[in-house]
């Protein structure tokens, strides 16, 4: 991740979270509106239960039986009705409020600069956009909507707890104290177990998918004993990890059961000795007995909750810890776009190193003319790609500057840079979507008529013709359907889409058979003939293309020429010729 990046405590994100859900203030505010009068009306219930028995049952009145008895019903029918309003105005919060900074952590991670994602572990990002977004939806319709219920709840039942017998609501308080503090610890002691057992899980699957998947070597190598082992270990890890779980659910989730039985003898025994005196009414024993009940949930609910808060604002800080991430290639405030594109491209003493210090480049320079096609060669790890790498401002020189056309690149906007300059991977990647669609990533507006003739060029049309549905047959997973040649062949469509000045292709041969290799070195002559084209390859049949060469060792420049007046030097170029199979007059 990004070292550009705002530290914020654990106030300040669940701060900034709600200030997400403030964007939609009558949402929250009449989810919380409505979960107070739900709260209420259900602490209102042990006072009318009180009153039927006082009013009702004792003195045996069926007149005022039947008032409280339709009373408590008419308002549990619209304390049903309020819950439902609270519920959705809090779904609906959730919704559009992890919507949105969903949204705004894929849109920064688009931003991104390559330097992000040499970084990042992609699947931690796929988690971050989606469980950690999932985990506060889930906080915000549900967890937020009954922490605010249960303390409501429990502060208006004790009101009236207390407004009927202070020594007894003193127990119940003592009591709901008690209960949170159980419950709070076991879900803070619980929670980690839990997740190791979800690890653990995986562990077990992915031991079991990869013996299955490899069970041909398991058993050719005769190691099914070996790893039975391995899984008895693991499985022991998971039996340990869940009788541990439930050690701790035998004696925490009783605990609080067993606080309020006593709680509850405790108020019968002294609750009979006050209704003996005078002091109690039966129906006030009844209400205290039934607020008990009735908190029971909350006060076990509300322990998860609390310990819960720290996982969901663990999971905000995540996700605005991507939102915050400043890409370290930004467009600057007065970028330009150039007029009539030449293609020239000069490097001034550009050195670069990735996070590992190590310099890739070091005081790289040399002019390429508009038009003029050149070559770059050199042993592995040389820096012949992070040339490319740079033209494409994926990455910032560290010294030194990058031409076009006589403009430094960084005065340039990024997407028009990116719209003269068209860049062919070693692999290109092709999306699981038509082979229209791929075609047009490289330009979004074209005409179907620029997609045909961007493919006839690439020499593809043909091949796609004979599909059954033609530019609209969708090519799979990284284009599974297609041969090596012709997801080429489709990316250099992509590219020439657009129409680019300049071509930047690198090694697009290396993995493709001879005869393709060979097919498409010839069509690459038209392709790039009217195009100032930079080629980073290990391939004799590429250096035909050249007008000049470029021999790049240990991040240096140590060679440049035609292919003749570097044969007659004996250099490198010599020896990586000779060791490519090329043959050399001695």
């Amino acid at each position: 991740m990004s070292e550009n990046v705002k530290k914020y405590s654990s106030l300040n994100v669940f701060t900034r979270l709600l200030k997400y859900a403030w964007s939609k203030w009558y949402l929250l505010i009449l989810g919380i509106v409505f979960i107070i009068i739900v709260s209420y009306i259900d602490s209102l219930i042990p006072v009318l239960i009180r009153e039927t028995i006082d009013e009702g049952i004792v003195n045996r009145n069926f007149d005022a039986i039947l008032k409280y008895s339709l009373f408590i019903i008419s308002i549990v029918l619209v304390e049903g009705g309020f819950s439902f309003i609270s519920r959705m105005c809090f779904v609906k919060l959730s919704q559009e409020t992890v919507y949105r900074i969903r949204m705004d952590s894929f849109k920064s991670i688009q931003r991104q600069s390559m330097d992000f994602f040499d970084r990042a572990i992609i699947g931690q990002l796929i988690s971050r956009i989606t469980n950690d977004a999932e985990r506060l939806s889930e906080f915000l319709s549900w967890r937020l909507r009954m922490l605010i219920y249960s303390f409501m709840l429990i502060a208006l039942s004790l009101f009236f707890m207390f407004s009927m017998n202070y020594f007894l609501a003193v127990i119940s308080f003592i009591t709901i104290s008690i209960c949170i503090v159980l419950n709070t610890r076991f879900a803070i002691l619980i929670r980690p177990v839990q997740d190791a057992i979800r690890q653990q899980i995986g562990v077990l699957a992915g031991l079991t998918a990869s013996d299955l998947a490899g069970v041909k070597t398991v058993k050719s190598l005769a190691i099914e004993e070996n790893e039975y082992s391995r899984f008895v270990n693991e499985n022991n890890k998971f039996l340990d990890l869940n009788i541990k779980a439930a050690k701790m659910r035998a004696i925490y989730g009783n605990a609080s059961f067993l606080v309020i039985g006593l709680t509850m003898a405790s108020i019968v025994y002294f609750g009979g000795q006050a209704i003996m005196n005078n002091i109690l009414t039966i129906g006030e024993l009844s209400a205290f007995l039934t607020y008990l009940i009735t908190l029971s949930w909350p006060m076990r609910g509300l322990g998860f909750i609390i310990s819960d808060i720290q996982r969901s604002v663990a999971s905000a800080y995540r996700l605005f810890e991507i939102i915050d991430s400043e890409p370290r290639v930004r467009e600057r405030e007065n970028a330009i776009e150039l007029n009539n594109v030449r293609g020239e491209i000069v490097f001034e003493n550009v050195s670069f190193s990735y996070s590992s210090g190590k310099k890739i480049l070091d005081k790289i320079s040399f002019h390429v003319k508009p038009g003029e096609k050149i070559v770059i060669v050199g042993p592995p790890g040389s820096g012949k790609s992070t040339i490319l790498k740079l033209i494409m401002r994926f990455y910032d020189p560290d010294e030194g500057r990058i031409l076009i056309d006589g403009v430094d690149i960084r005065d340039l906007k990024l997407s028009y840079l990116r719209k003269i300059v068209s860049y062919i991977q070693q692999e290109p990647f092709i999306f699981n979507r038509s082979i229209r669609e791929n075609i047009m990533l490289g330009n979004p507006d074209a005409s179907f008529d620029n997609i045909v003739k961007a493919a006839r060029i690439a020499k593809i049309h043909d091949f796609i013709e004979i599909l059954p549905n033609k530019y609209d047959t969708v090519v799979g997973e990284r284009g599974v359907m297609l041969s090596g040649g012709q997801r080429q062949r489709i990316a250099i469509a992509r590219a020439l889409v657009s129409n680019p000045k300049i071509l930047l292709l690198d090694d697009p041969v290396s993995n493709l058979d001879a005869e393709t290799e060979r097919e498409l070195v010839n069509d690459l002559r038209d392709i790039i003939r009217d195009k100032t084209a930079i080629i980073v390859t290990q391939r004799l049949s590429l250096i035909e293309l050249a007008d000049r060469i470029i021999v790049v060792n240990n991040g240096r420049i140590v060679e440049m020429g035609t292919h003749d007046e570097l044969i007659k030097r004996r250099g490198l170029y010599y020896q990586l010729y000779k060791s490519y199979g090329g043959i050399v007059d001695e």
